[in-house]
């Protein structure tokens, strides 16, 4: 099956690359894999526009997120390369949010040799560190990644001017901290000469061109796969968009309908049964997903039916000439929204009414919430296929029980 891939000529939103992230784990790509790669790249990139690097002082200012993570990779890789390499970290160490970053805190703490690391988790001990700021020749900021939200706050506001006040060069990693990557918009922000965005392009490059400076895109070893299956960081993302549906109704085949109704009430929502009929329709807030629909029903807002066999371009076809999402359920599963394809070949196929059933009421009340069509289904599709691994549908309680764990995050 050929598969489009997401990256084609796209600029990635914030949440996607917390998508790709997850379902690069699920592929077996560590995420301590992807911060070593995007760390070194970094340095790379530094090693390349500063001529003078063996000469110079290297300022490394880290937050304790991911894009911290990153800024202490690269701390490491240009150990030893620089003249002095500081690293201060504007938190408690306690206060790392990702075991990735916490490690490669942890590394760069023990390399007493070649660096010189501070904690600055307030404003005073900021204060205390003024003067790294003014002799630094290369400042790396790894304050913010792409998950700033909001009004930025102290420590982190101050360490943003001191860098912009600085006469080092200044490279950025991923987006200039302070900046929202998606929008471009900022109150505070951290002017670089050089950012470096991991992965792919994202919005704020073209929106924001010249408060950028010169940018560069840098791989960081996430495998295309993530992108074209259907997994965990797809159903990671639709759980984070779910509403609490007003209200939902299912009528078509009784196992159908059996399915759909038991993962809404999951959701938390008693769905109207309509009278029995053929194929299925689950209606959530207004918005109707399935196949056979009667004339007197209305127009599907999704298509989701079973197929025997399947080629990804039926789907794509299919959702061209309907311009609606598509989901055709069978082997591997067939996902598009009329530009990108999604499938699944890692997970059991569903082979009962039941579980497509289950698909498509997940299917509906994902959309329902909002969420883009290829992520919704894709979301669909990985947990209805989940908790058939090891058991298939021999035992249905814990078929529910597994479904339950996915979409209650327990």
């Amino acid at each position: 099956m050929e598969e489009k891939r997401l990256s084609a000529g796209r600029q990635y939103k914030s949440y996607e690359i917390g998508i790709i992230d997850e379902n690069s784990a699920y592929l077996g790509v560590d995420r301590r894999l992807l911060m070593e790669n995007a760390g070194a790249a970094v340095a790379r990139v530094v090693a390349r526009e500063a001529s003078n690097l063996a000469s110079a002082k290297v300022l490394v200012v880290a937050g304790p997120g991911n894009n911290g993570g990153d800024a202490f990779v690269a701390a490491r890789h240009l150990a030893g390369r620089a003249a002095r390499i500081s690293v201060i970290l504007l938190a408690r160490p306690d206060q790392i949010r990702t075991p990735e970053a916490a490690a490669n805190w942890e590394a760069v703490c023990r390399m007493r040799r070649s660096v010189d690391y501070y904690v600055a988790d307030t404003l005073e001990d900021l204060h205390r560190l003024q003067q790294l700021f003014r002799e630094a020749d290369i400042i790396i900021d790894g304050i913010f990644g792409t998950g700033v939200r909001g009004e930025i706050r102290e420590p982190h506001k101050s360490a943003i001017n001191l860098i912009n006040s600085s006469a080092a060069r200044v490279f950025s990693i991923d987006v200039p901290s302070g900046m929202d990557p998606d929008t471009g918009k900022y109150t505070t922000t951290v002017r670089p000469s050089v950012t470096i965005t991991l992965h792919g392009a994202k919005p704020f490059m073209t929106l924001q061109q010249e408060l950028a400076g010169k940018t560069y895109v840098e791989p960081i070893g996430a495998p295309p796969d993530a992108e074209a299956i259907a997994g965990p960081g797809d159903l990671a993302y639709a759980l984070s968009r779910l509403r609490q549906p007003v209200s939902a109704s299912v009528g078509g085949g009784a196992e159908e309908a059996q399915g759909a109704a038991e993962a809404l009430r999951i959701l938390g929502v008693e769905p109207r049964m309509e009278g029995p009929g053929e194929g299925l329709a689950v209606v959530v807030d207004g918005f109707l997903a399935g196949y056979g629909f009667e004339t007197g029903i209305g127009n599907p807002g999704a298509l989701v039916k079973p197929v025997q066999e399947q080629l990804g371009e039926d789907a794509s076809r299919l959702a061209k000439t309907m311009g609606k999402p598509v989901f055709l359920v069978g082997g591997w599963d067939s996902i598009s929204d009329g530009v990108y394809l999604k499938s699944n070949w890692i997970e059991p196929p569903v082979s009962s009414k039941y579980v497509l059933g289950v698909a498509t009421s997940l299917s509906a009340a994902f959309l329902a919430s909002g969420v883009e069509p290829i992520y919704a289904l894709g979301a669909a599709c990985y947990a209805a296929r989940r908790p058939l691994r090891g058991r298939g549908l021999e035992d249905r309680q814990a078929y529910l029980d597994g479904l339950r764990r996915l979409l209650l995050r327990k």
